[in-house]
């Protein structure tokens, strides 16, 4: 079905997030609204989409275990997932380096991801633009 949103209304987006260890950036202005896990491997967000009218922002977020030591840098909690089976469950998280400084440097074939210069954390997936102090 194609969207017939005007230029600054909402609209809900889904996007998908690994389950890989690894932090992944999605242009998110807002809260997420709702986690799941519909398939192997991901946990779904759905999240109002950013406005045309509003500046993109990049934000960088994780899929940890319960159990799994956190990294010191993911500080937010944002929502919480239940595998259909009720055997896993999973956590989104969002990462908190507020540093300006960040090295953008090639990740495989398509991604670009950001380290911190300062303390060393890996990014995510950024976009043009981005940068940790958008947070």
């Amino acid at each position: 079905m194609a969207s017939s949103a005007l230029p600054n209304q909402s609209v809900i987006h889904r996007f998908a997030l690994p389950i890989d260890d690894r932090p992944h950036g999605i242009d998110l202005t807002g809260n997420i609204l709702h986690a799941a896990v519909r398939r192997h491997g991901h946990v779904d967000i759905w999240y109002f989409a950013r406005p045309a009218s509003i500046q993109p922002m990049r934000r960088s977020f994780q899929i940890v275990a319960t159990g799994q030591p956190l990294p010191i840098w993911l500080a937010t909690h944002h929502q919480t997932a239940i595998a259909p089976d009720g055997q896993l469950v999973w956590h989104v998280l969002e990462n908190h380096c507020t540093h300006p400084d960040v090295t953008i440097q090639a990740i495989g074939e398509y991604g670009r991801g950001g380290t911190c210069n300062e303390c060393g954390v890996h990014l995510g997936d950024t976009g043009a633009g981005w940068s940790p102090s958008n947070l």
